[in-house]
């Protein structure tokens, strides 16, 4: 029986789990602050009793363009600051 080789952890799997990680949060909280939003504002109101917001409905406007728009921009800088450039190729075993 031939020696098994020691597995040995690519160094760039920390660093890939770590942006899985950001990017799923990101992805959690988007839902959940532009839903939540949504719904804080706009839940159980008739048309009559709804604010508008340049002609747009304030929980839409809100919640719609404005959070998606912040969650547009944000992604920017999780690239900028929190993503390394990582090479794919195969690194040398020696």
């Amino acid at each position: 029986m031939k020696d098994q080789e020691e597995f040995i952890e690519d160094k760039r799997f920390a660093q890939c789990t770590k942006e899985m990680w950001a990017t799923i949060g990101l992805f959690v909280i988007n839902i959940l602050l532009v839903g939540g939003v949504s719904l804080l504002i706009g839940f159980n109101k008739t048309a009559d009793s709804m604010s508008y917001i340049l002609g747009f409905p304030a929980w839409f406007f809100w919640g719609g363009i404005i959070g998606t728009l912040i969650f547009c921009i944000l992604p920017y800088f999780m690239i900028k600051y929190f993503y390394k450039d990582i090479s794919i190729e195969a690194e040398d075993e020696g």
